[in-house]
């Protein structure tokens, strides 16, 4: 044969090299193993390597040395390979056989080797009175064909002409959910409508159930509906237009004529069989074919049909799956008595094969649906309805054994529900479960195709997210964390905000221990807690280890830089107004520390604060800011309102108020010149230090504030035991406040609820005057930002000028 000839067989040649290969493979994998037929193996890749050579497609060639490698690597080792080289072998040999195949893709919503698909997905006719359904792009995403329509009248004409694949109706149209449903009965009575109705509504009552069925539903979902439960539904629904094989029978039976009597019966009835002669075989068809039910002569020849049913059913992809024995009369007390197959059903030879086939179809339509609950069962998270921490592990590390060949990063994400733990204490178990509940939902609608998310923990979910690394990977990062922050968690009367941290590690080969990626995302996560800004952290994967083996050196490191800067008084503090906006000329600044190293660089005050918060060395730092504040009031003429932040190291402190009293009086400034802040999540963190800390100041006559207020599980209750004479809003009410007309409604309540408990309203961060009318129209009291002023060393802002 001339070399152009080779050339253009060359493929074929791959094809069916690839086919001994795998099929070899096989029955070493699930037949028996022989070290003799696994080095046989490597001399066929070995092979197809050879046949390989000239090839232009340069993918095929990095997997076809890859698979070299791998085979070769285990060959070395000696001995049958490891669950990881086994799992990375066959996902090598299937990504092989992807890139041979032409034509033809793998499902969404199904295994390729389970049910093939013989059409596209079909059309979905989604009936919805919005203009634009929130399922209509998650339904797009899945895959779906979909058609829209938003008035019934043309939904009836549409039916008429052409029937979907399925119609998913939203019952709740103004006409009422009775028009709504007419409509689809008329259509079934008329024109035989056979696709499958699913629907969904505001109400979750038994009469609104019964009138769907009465209309002809096959499934029924109440608002706000579940799309992964939605998709399932629909994906079983459709299973009988999109798949071969809806119904998949495996006969073992070495008798060939009586298995292909069986195997005719069945068809005729809709099922697909397949015909095991060589019992020993079975494992390896199990894989391939993936049946819904076995069928097992007991009187096979090769091996003991009991010990052959029994040794299937050990096996982890079988556990759950049904059979049905076949045994003759004269043994039929001997199984009785000691066989013991979990799930069989034990029927006398010869059995007649329209009963059989009976049999069988019971079987297999109360089978699949148990197999699918138990499955998510075992699976699932009950309360979120992701994947639970056992299959999220599982599903990791195979994502990491096959690194590199279909991805080329994988990246795990940590979010942690910061104030879970709060919301359980103060509102119960049941409204954190609907937070969890509702912070999944969230979450379901920012992720794509392919990244996987589980409950990882009680206040932590984990997401795989493949070939996404960097800038992108941090923006996604921002999407999730302002689902899950923006707007209110509503449990009955309560409405409760949810903040959260999100850690990142990225593994970039598959040398990475899954375990390790954990341990990284939830160090990083710990990390992002600590930044109190953004609250988004991803470590790099060699900085990561440095950090981690460094981290308590970094921190002793801070201490002694502080406490370097805290002994040669490098540092001094800067005041920024706060402006009244209810026509009031009363001065008032809030008191920032500023601190600088040897060299005169100035150090961020967050990566002290965020050293020294429980440190002596914070006691030591906030005593001198006030006794220097108190100072600066005393040369000042006229009284001034001074603002002052303490960390929690203070509130712990029982000598404090006695030590302020001493300085109050030393310095000769009234108590009600000075207000202590205190952020809302330190509050709630240390209550009983708060009541003995807020006893001591008020008992002198100090104000108290308190700051970054909004984002605990009860605020409004913590302001009401505290009794704060201020409260600073953290900045999310600010944020987009001008376009959103329902966080307008809701911040002008809860600045109602401030007033009606006391508390004057402070909003930080004003850097523009455009906030600055809606504010004012929403009741706001007093104003802080770059707008009015930077933090300067002189308090020197004119407030007669800036009444608003």
């Amino acid at each position: 044969m001339n070399q152009s000839g080779v050339q253009d067989n060359q493929p074929l040649m791959l094809v069916n090299h690839l086919k001994l290969i795998d099929d070899l493979w096989q029955k070493l994998f699930y037949v028996k193993w022989n070290a003799k037929s696994f080095a046989m193996l490597g001399r066929l890749v070995q092979d197809m390597v050879k046949f390989a050579e000239g090839s232009k497609d340069e993918r095929l060639l990095n997997l076809l040395a890859q698979l070299e490698h791998h085979v070769k690597s285990c060959l070395a080792a000696g001995g049958v390979p490891q669950e990881s080289d086994r799992q990375r072998l066959t996902a090598l040999i299937d990504i092989l056989h992807d890139r041979f195949a032409t034509g033809k893709s793998r499902g969404q919503l199904e295994d390729a080797r389970t049910t093939p698909r013989l059409t596209p997905l079909p059309e979905i006719l989604l009936i919805a009175p919005e203009e634009a359904p929130t399922l209509l792009p998650k339904l797009e995403g899945s895959g779906y064909r979909v058609t829209h329509i938003a008035d019934l009248s043309e939904a009836e004409r549409r039916l008429h002409v052409r029937a979907p694949g399925a119609v998913i109706l939203d019952a709740d149209f103004p006409e009422g959910s009775e028009d709504a449903l007419a409509v689809i009965a008329n259509v079934r009575a008329q024109t035989n409508l056979r696709a499958p109705l699913l629907i969904y509504s505001d109400r979750n009552d038994m009469s609104a159930r019964l009138e769907a069925v009465r209309a002809g539903s096959a499934a029924y979902f109440s608002k706000p509906v579940d799309y992964d439960e939605l998709r399932e539904s629909l994906a079983e629904l459709l299973l009988p237009q999109t798949t071969q094989d809806y119904f998949r029978v495996l006969i073992v039976n070495d008798r060939p004529s009586e298995a292909w009597e069986m195997a005719g019966a069945l068809e005729e009835h809709g099922v697909t069989p397949l015909v095991v002669i060589q019992p020993l075989q079975v494992l390896q068809d199990i894989h391939r074919f993936r049946p819904d039910l076995l069928i097992i002569d007991l009187d096979v020849k090769e091996a003991h049909g009991a010990e052959l049913a029994q040794a299937i059913t050990q096996h982890r992809e079988c556990d759950l799956l049904p059979m049905i024995l076949l045994c003759l009369q004269a043994e039929t007390a001997h199984y009785l008595t000691n066989l013991d197959v979990p799930g069989a059903t034990l029927m006398i030879k010869p059995v007649s094969t329209s009963y059989l086939c009976w049999e069988v179809k019971q079987r297999l339509r109360r089978s699949r649906t148990v197999r699918v609950k138990l499955n998510a069962l075992a699976n699932n998270d009950v309360i979120s309805g992701f994947f639970n921490r056992g299959r999220f592990m599982i599903l990791l590390e195979q994502a990491l054994e096959t690194l590199g060949l279909r991805t080329q990063s994988l990246a795990v994400l940590f979010v942690m529900l910061d104030n879970l733990r709060s919301i359980r204490d103060a509102a119960g178990v049941a409204a954190a479960d609907e937070v969890i509940g509702q912070a999944a939902n969230r979450l379901r609608s920012v992720l794509g195709q392919g990244q996987e998310a589980a409950r990882f923990s009680d206040a932590i979910f984990a997401i795989m997210v493949p070939n996404v690394v960097g800038d992108q990977l941090i923006a996604m990062a921002r999407r999730i964390r302002d689902s899950l922050e923006t707007g209110f968690y509503k449990m009955g009367e309560r409405a409760l905000l949810l903040g959260v941290d999100i850690g990142i590690a990225v593994a970039l080969d598959r040398g990475q221990d899954r375990m390790m990626l954990i341990q990284r995302a939830d160090s990083a996560c710990g990390m992002a807690r600590e930044a109190k800004s953004e609250r988004i952290f991803m470590h790099q994967s060699t900085l990561t280890v440095k950090r981690e083996q460094d981290s308590s050196s970094s921190r002793t490191q801070m201490l002694e830089l502080v406490q370097e800067v805290f002994d040669h008084e490098r540092l001094w503090l800067v005041f920024q107004p706060i402006a009244s906006m209810r026509n009031d000329a009363i001065e008032r600044y809030e008191v920032l520390l500023r601190l600088r190293d040897r060299q005169g660089k100035e150090i961020v005050p967050g990566s002290v604060f965020g050293v020294v918060h429980n440190h002596q060395l914070g006691l030591d730092l906030d005593r001198w800011v006030i006794e220097h504040a108190l100072d600066m009031l005393r040369q000042r003429r006229s009284p001034i309102t001074l603002f002052i932040k303490v960390l929690p190291v203070t509130l712990q402190d029982r000598t404090f108020s006695g030590w302020l009293r001493e300085r109050l009086a030393k310095f000769g400034v009234e108590p009600e010149h000075i207000v202590f802040e205190v952020a809302e999540a330190t509050a709630e963190r240390s209550l009983r230090d708060m009541f003995g800390f807020l006893g001591g100041i008020k008992l002198l006559g100090c104000g108290f504030c308190l700051d970054r207020f909004g984002r605990g599980s009860d605020s409004l209750g913590l302001l009401k035991n505290l009794g704060a004479d201020y409260v600073k809003l953290d900045m999310y009410f600010v944020n987009g406040l001008a376009k959103d007309n329902n966080k307008q409604a809701h911040f002008k309540e809860l600045v109602q609820n401030l007033e009606a408990l006391g508390a004057a309203t402070i909003i930080g961060g004003i850097e523009d005057v455009k906030a600055m009318p809606i504010l004012w129209s929403l009741g706001v009291d007093l104003i802080q930002g770059f707008f009015l002023q930077q933090p300067y060393r002189e308090m020197s802002y004119d407030f007669t000028g800036s009444i608003f």
